[in-house]
């Protein structure tokens, strides 16, 4: 979801496990201590703080919301999740229906920036850089190989894509798969291809 916004400005988002983040994500029920209450399932969805606020960087996600990834079965997490992290990034609510800025939430796949959210983020961060061109003094030439990679990544690789509590679960996801967790213990068939839970999540 940060993606949207990296892809047309020169941000990069790097996730931490520790120490300081300027963005953080909690996925909360009904009061939650910022006066601002989740109605659970249907009504308000999210909520994020704008720079230079008391709790800049926070996003909150209604963790009573049925969360799809890539469909319309439910609320479409990524999108509400680009929308949010906008309003982190100090963007306002566009007036342009088809703007992810929005303030209405419509499914729309796949996710995409409209020209009204390029120029908005672009103003206040300024466009892509161009990649420097590497020198040409060093080539290094690519070499093939018929080894073939394991397809199931490895668990003790802590490097995870994501990592959510959803209704008292942990999930931990990377490339293709999900990892659950209930009690501080795997579950059966875990890990497994988070397209069994997920439909529609991204290969």
């Amino acid at each position: 979801a940060l993606q949207v916004w990296s892809d047309v400005t020169s941000l990069t988002f790097t996730e931490v496990n520790e120490g300081r983040a300027d963005i953080i994500i909690d996925f909360t029920r009904y009061w939650h201590g910022d006066n601002l209450p989740f109605d659970g399932p249907g009504g308000i969805l999210a909520h994020a703080f704008f720079p230079k606020t008391h709790r800049e960087g926070d996003v909150h996600f209604d963790y009573d919301e049925t969360w799809t990834i890539g469909n319309d079965l439910g609320t479409d997490l990524l999108q509400v999740a680009a929308h949010e992290f906008g309003h982190v990034l100090g963007l306002q609510h566009s007036s342009v229906a088809k703007s992810l800025m929005s303030p209405f939430y419509t499914f729309r796949y796949p996710l995409s920036l409209s020209e009204d959210d390029r120029q908005g983020i672009q103003h206040l961060y300024g466009g892509r850089r161009p990649t420097p061109t590497p020198a040409l003094d060093y080539y290094h030439p690519e070499i093939e190989t018929n080894e073939i990679g394991n397809l199931e990544p490895d668990a003790c690789d802590v490097d995870f894509d994501a990592i959510s509590t959803i209704r008292g679960e942990l999930f931990f996801f990377k490339s293709q798969y999900v990892w659950r967790l209930r009690g501080g213990k795997l579950q059966s068939g875990y890990p497994a291809l988070a397209l069994r839970h997920w439909k529609g999540v991204p290969d």
